[in-house]
């Protein structure tokens, strides 16, 4: 009984331990937001000094700021919806392909993804121009979303996988079209890789700087 309380005490403080390792930059930074200038270079470094917001008070008091943060906010949420609509219907359907033919459209679809973004930027460039979009938003969520929907697109199809077809089945027998199935029956099963899809695909839009600066 106390060999088994010891392991677990000693589990417990291994696994603090690693957490606080991993969460030290956070904390880390954090802490370095609330110092005051003085103490941000000094050294040694002073890991709690005197708390000050004031670095949080003139981000806010700018309005750049502000309106780059709403802008990020609007082309990342935007980015997520447009990128689901189009990549939940091409994944439910390659995940009902036959696997030979399903593993050509997802290498294809990959391939799609695999070049460097820089050789995008002048061909966009100059198809925004034409249609008097350089320097909006919905230019760059549509730049986004093309890069996106391939990641997308094989993420998704790998949770589809997960469905049981047994499921599928029994609700086409039932009635249910194509869509009812995917819909009623897919989605709601498959729905905790659907958000991890989407937690990536924000931060990925939410980190893309390329586009955005260019």
């Amino acid at each position: 009984m106390r060999r088994d309380l010891g392991r677990r005490i000693y589990g417990y403080l291994v696994s603090a331990a690693f957490a606080l390792f991993l969460f030290s930059p956070i904390l880390w930074t954090l802490s370095t937001s609330l110092k005051q200038p003085t103490e941000m270079f000094q050294w040694p470094p002073v890991i709690v000094g005197e708390p000050s917001a004031q670095h949080y008070t003139a981000i806010i008091a700018d309005k750049d700021f502000s309106s780059a943060l709403i802008n990020s906010i609007v082309v990342s949420c935007s980015t997520i919806i447009l990128t689901m609509a189009l990549s939940i219907p091409a994944a439910f359907g390659i995940s009902h392909l036959q696997k030979t033919a399903m593993r050509r459209l997802l290498t294809l679809v990959l391939a799609l993804r695999a070049a460097p973004a820089m050789i995008y930027i002048i061909p966009y460039f100059l198809f925004f121009r034409q249609v008097h979009l350089v320097d909006t938003k919905i230019a760059l969520i549509i730049v986004n979303t093309m890069f996106a929907v391939p990641l997308a697109i094989w993420y998704l199809s790998a949770f589809f996988d997960q469905v049981p077809r047994e499921i599928e089945e029994a609700a086409m027998i039932d009635g249910a079209s194509t869509l009812q199935t995917m819909t009623l029956i897919s989605i709601p099963i498959a729905k905790s890789g659907i958000m991890a899809t989407a937690i990536l695909i924000f931060i990925g839009s939410w980190n893309e700087f390329l586009f955005a600066l260019t």
